[in-house]
């Protein structure tokens, strides 16, 4: 039975039915609960124009009752065993993830098995969350300053890149949703060859197949469309806008697309780019946030975010409020670029690269102790077409980087064609 300490350790285990369901495991007996994850490979980005949101939809409507379920007794169910039911929507899937204890798991198992094949998706409860999914982008997205102007933002990054559609999906498009087009994205996509069952926890293989074959191995495969990874622009351009909301501060939002970890050039590119990442924004360390924060205070707050676990190319993004007493927008983004340039041209120093290699294995550390966030790294991982046993490698492959190939990734990838840049203005800004 493996302790704290090695439980990170042991090998990602794996079988795929002939039906296609791709299953992993992550044996972790410390505690007697498992976290059971199906993963549709679905998301916003394989939505066709003008139908953005269905996934979503589908997410809200999968247990709102099947052959075998009651509306809503799915929830009820799991929380009567002691479990977390969930469910949220990515660019590159659908996830319906569940905490409970292990020996309820086959109960799990054959709900989720049976709203594979079975999910009623009625009208009365579509009619009920489109319009919970309506309220919900009006408080998360319209109405919440940064979340609207990254919502443009990356529209205008992505450009024709389907990583532009929102997973929530665009206002006029849910207004249009009908009930019998989420029933057609359902038949099309929520298919075993189409899923991946992440779990970790206290089960041994042998245990997990046999429950597994039991309640998943008589559904058929079916047919799937054609897909195409999103990619970046065939002919990349700088572009620029600026955005006023209500309530908005001054700031801004600089993107470059970049690879993802399933379409750099090799997998040392993508952990270059993470790293850099730390290394540019990430802590009171980093250079960005030491200059911008600390020494000249051009800034008020700053982040920064780089999903490399991803089937399409990605954005390497960073944000930036001003201070207005002592800069503006225009000029956050010229001291951001001077970092980036520098970055560039001028490998970092070894003590620099070491600290940024320690908070991101820090963060590997932490995210160990929790079976879920495994979990989710397996489905992350497999929805992006990536091999999720890579997982065993990726502490190596993080220590391997050397300042150099960061410096070669931040030149190829960081360029000015590459780069979008959104101004954040208040009411009152003039912005030239």
């Amino acid at each position: 039975m493996p302790d704290a300490q090695h439980a990170s350790s042991i090998p990602l285990q794996h079988f795929t039915l002939a039906n296609g369901l791709r299953v992993y495991l992550r044996e972790d007996h410390r505690a007697p609960l498992v976290s059971a994850q199906l993963w549709y490979h679905v998301g916003s980005s394989y939505e066709p124009e003008g139908h953005s949101g269905l996934s979503h939809a589908l997410e809200h409507l999968m247990f709102e009752g099947s052959r075998k379920l009651a509306p809503g007794e799915y929830t009820r169910l799991m929380t009567r065993l002691g479990g977390q039911p969930n469910a949220f929507t990515q660019k590159d899937a659908t996830v319906f993830p569940l905490t409970l204890p292990a020996r309820h798991l086959e109960i799990a198992l054959e709900a989720m098995a049976d709203c594979m094949v079975s999910a009623t998706l009625d009208q009365a409860p579509f009619a009920r969350e489109l319009a919970v999914i309506m309220a919900e982008r009006s408080e998360r997205i319209d109405n919440n300053p940064l979340a609207f102007a990254w919502e443009k933002h990356t529209q205008l990054a992505y450009g024709k890149s389907t990583y532009a559609t929102p997973e929530i999906g665009h206002h006029a498009d849910l207004l249009q949703m009908t009930n019998a087009a989420v029933r057609t994205w359902y038949r099309t996509w929520y298919h075993p060859n189409n899923a991946t069952l992440a779990v970790d926890g206290a089960i041994d293989i042998q245990q997990l197949r046999l429950l597994v074959e039991r309640h998943f191995d008589a559904i058929p495969p079916n047919r799937l469309p054609d897909v195409k990874r999103p990619r970046m622009d065939v002919a990349p351009l700088q572009r620029s806008q600026a955005l006023q909301h209500q309530g908005q501060r001054d700031g801004l939002l600089m993107s470059y697309e970049v690879p993802s970890l399933a379409t750099a050039d090799s997998p040392v590119q993508a952990h270059a780019l993470n790293l850099l990442r730390y290394l540019l924004a990430v802590g009171n360390s980093s250079r960005m946030r030491r200059q911008m924060l600390d020494e000249t205070q051009m800034a008020m707050a700053m982040g920064s975010d780089y999903s490399m676990v991803r089937r399409g190319d990605r954005l390497l993004s960073f944000l930036a409020y001003s201070n207005p007493e002592k800069a503006t927008p225009e000029q956050l983004k010229d001291r951001l670029l001077a970092e980036v340039e520098r970055c560039r041209h001028t490998p970092v120093d070894a003590a620099e690269l070491a600290r940024a290699k320690a908070k991101v294995l820090s963060q590997r550390v932490f995210e160990q102790d929790n079976i879920a966030t495994r979990a989710e790294q397996i489905g992350q991982y497999a929805s992006a077409g990536l091999d999720p046993t890579l997982l065993d490698r990726e502490r190596q492959a993080i220590k391997s980087v050397t300042a150099e190939q960061i410096r070669q990734a931040a030149h190829d990838c960081l360029t000015h064609d590459r780069l979008t840049v959104t101004y954040m203005l208040g009411k009152e800004s003039n912005h030239e």
